[in-house]
């Protein structure tokens, strides 16, 4: 047990240090450090001359539920609402009722899509490597809209951050505001699906009251937890720079998340509303902020390593053709849901279709994937290879055309400094 620890030590360390490495250099070339990163996680092991795993997919499930509760929390925790305020209800309406339109679009193409491959073979099959087919019945279509109807803000932000003077001050923050509040709902979403995949789903009403109970009692503990952090890190002790205020973040965070899940109540949310009140809190200092990012950053590159450990190239080969479908699918979903849910908001034409352009999937689609890998469903093990394979396409179409398409937007737009957002409709 001595000698498996020190391994994963030596495995984990090497591979955040190469991951800092290649996100420097990602820089240069004008790709995504996700993308390497992920690459780099696929190809360490046959590297190595290893053809096995490193991780099994409950340690990489476990390892991911912990990632994203971190990453959930820093996400609320950099919400501002005094920038956020403007644009709240339409980044509220597309990280909520667009996250719904999302996954209810593509659910309705894929499962579509799949009945009529029954007659003829319009698109391909979900296949394993086994060459094991899958065919998209309604609770596989489900999850794969679930799982691919959220977004990421982080890696938006980052391939943004260089060319942001060109972007809408207003048009950024809803990008933000969307990203942040929609995560909650993929994961809900998909464990809904999980559970209609097993037979444990009763009644649409018996669903119903556990969703909003599991919302209710998530969110109830993330503001104590965060009414109890505010209370301690008030004080002067802990505003002053390197007083230890991350440690007691990441404490309170576990603790409200393990007592959220344990009183039946969503972690995950517990997560978000802690960090959203403790950020807004006019009793904390933005140093709290800086000093947490190293966490959720770690937490960000463990999360990708992790699915490239789980995950080989030769898993993914047989999925090529279907991923694409299903991320040219969820691409026009996102599309109708942007004009529907930002109707008659101040947002032009150009920035409603730069903004569905620039929902990249991230962190929180590979947590799921693990998740479904680790549930007994008998098409939750191609899910890592799967998530894979959309998350790449994202990141290299969208990612690698995000600066032109700044700049068509840009040339869209006439120069003005701010958009009339005071007039923005609920």
């Amino acid at each position: 047990m001595e000698h498996t620890t020190y391994v994963y030590m030596l495995l984990f360390g090497g591979l955040l240090l190469l991951s800092r490495l290649l996100e420097s250099i990602s820089e240069k070339i004008k790709l995504p450090s996700m993308l390497l990163i992920l690459i780099m996680g696929m190809l360490l092991p046959d590297f190595l001359g290893n053809h096995q795993s490193y991780l099994s997919e409950e340690q990489a499930e476990s390892i991911a539920s912990i990632g994203l509760t971190i990453i959930l929390f820093y996400g609320g925790l950099t919400t501002r609402w005094t920038s956020m305020r403007r644009v709240i209800w339409s980044g509220l309406r597309m990280a909520t009722l667009g996250c719904l339109i999302t996954a209810g679009a593509a659910t309705a193409l894929i499962y579509g899509l799949s009945q009529l491959n029954l007659d003829h073979n319009y698109i391909p099959v979900l296949t394993n490597n086994a060459g094991t087919q899958f065919p998209a019945d309604l609770p596989l279509a489900l999850f794969l809209g679930a799982m691919l109807c959220s977004t990421d803000a982080t890696a938006v932000l980052a391939l943004l951050r260089p060319i942001a003077s060109k972007i809408p001050g207003p048009l950024l923050n809803l990008i933000e505001c969307e990203s942040g509040f929609n995560d909650p709902v993929a994961v809900i979403l998909a464990g809904v699906a999980l559970a209609l995949a097993k037979g444990q789903l009763e009644s649409p009403l018996l669903l119903l009251r556990d969703v909003g109970l599991e919302f209710a009692v998530g969110a109830l503990v993330g503001w104590a937890g965060a009414y109890l952090g505010t209370y301690i890190l008030g004080r002067d002790h802990y505003l002053k720079p390197n007083a230890g205020s991350e440690v007691i973040c990441l404490a309170l965070l576990m603790l409200s998340c393990a007592t959220a899940f344990l009183c039946g109540g969503s972690p995950l949310l517990c997560a978000y509303v802690m960090g959203c009140v403790i950020g807004n809190s006019r009793k904390i200092d933005c140093i709290i902020v800086s000093e947490f990012t190293i966490i959720n950053r770690a937490s960000e590159l463990v999360l990708l390593i992790c699915l490239g450990l789980v995950v080989f190239p030769q898993d993914i080969w047989p999925l090529k053709w279907y991923a694409f479908v299903v991320f040219l699918i969820t691409m026009v979903s996102r599309l109708l849901m942007t004009f529907i849910t930002l109707y008659r908001s101040p947002f032009q034409a150009p920035e409603k279709t730069f903004s569905a352009f620039a929902g990249l999937r991230g962190a929180v689609p590979i947590a799921i994937a693990l998740q479904a890998a680790a549930s007994g469903v008998a098409w939750g093990t191609v899910m890592p290879a799967f998530a894979l394979a959309v998350v790449i396409y994202g990141l290299i179409f969208q990612g690698y055309f995000l600066p032109a398409a700044t700049e068509l937007l840009a040339n869209a737009l006439q120069p003005q400094a701010d958009l009339p957002l005071n007039q923005q409709s609920s």
